[in-house]
């Protein structure tokens, strides 16, 4: 194994599918749940800054412990 282990590595493409889906599905779990708690009318949009922030930090967790495990 190579000694660089990059964010853009093959071996990060399925955490990167895998963070993105988790994430964006985190992001529309959120404003649901504020939508229904509440009965406060939050836009659908919010959603996606919530659902990029949540895929940018699950990569960023996933490619920590692989990088970890190859380094």
């Amino acid at each position: 194994m190579s000694d660089d282990f990059s964010p853009f590595d093959r071996r990060m493409r399925w955490p990167a599918v895998v963070s993105a889906v988790a994430g964006f599905g985190l992001g529309f779990v959120a404003v649901f749940a504020q939508r229904t708690g509440t009965g406060a009318d939050v836009p659908w949009v919010y959603a996606l800054p919530f659902g990029a922030l949540a895929a940018a930090f699950l990569f960023g967790v996933m490619y920590r412990n692989l990088s970890k495990q190859y380094g």
